[in-house]
């Protein structure tokens, strides 16, 4: 008898202690538990309070509301901004590639290969130009770094 009491007893202080009630797509819900954010799924370690407020919303439907995914949508700059970092890092790879092959070269580990290495460099100004694309910077074709045959 005292486990029920002591099981009611959190039961009650859980449903008073939430509030914004959303439910998610995929049966989990979002609330404002001790005034702060929180995810209750059907997992092993939430079943009990997420059994509670299933049972809460069966009784009072209108305590709960949809929860609406609001997806990101990155501005202009921050798409600008993203791109510059990636062409800044594959640039950076480019130029430790080409030292590498310099290196290798200048130690005759490997052949000097024209072909490769003005490809290399072709690379690195298709990649300087990429911001000069027509559809800058909504679609981008990204250039691929040529391999050493």
């Amino acid at each position: 008898m005292e486990n029920t009491v002591e099981y009611n007893e959190n039961k009650k202080l859980f449903l008073n202690s939430i509030s914004n009630i959303k439910k998610k797509n995929d049966g989990s819900f979002i609330v404002n538990y001790n005034n702060m954010p929180y995810h209750i799924s059907n997992s092993d370690e939430m079943l009990e309070k997420y059994n509670w407020l299933t049972e809460y919303i069966e009784k009072y439907p209108e305590q709960a509301e949809d929860y609406i995914e609001k997806q990101y949508i990155p501005s202009a700059e921050e798409k600008v901004e993203h791109i510059r970092n990636k062409r800044n890092s594959l640039l950076n790879e480019a130029d430790i590639i080409l030292m590498k092959y310099q290196e290798q070269v200048s130690l005759n580990i490997i052949q000097v290969n024209d072909e490769y290495y003005n490809a290399l460099l072709q690379y690195k100004q298709n990649l300087r130009d990429i911001t000069k694309q027509i559809d800058f910077p909504e679609n981008i074709i990204w250039p691929l770094m040529p391999e050493y045959i």
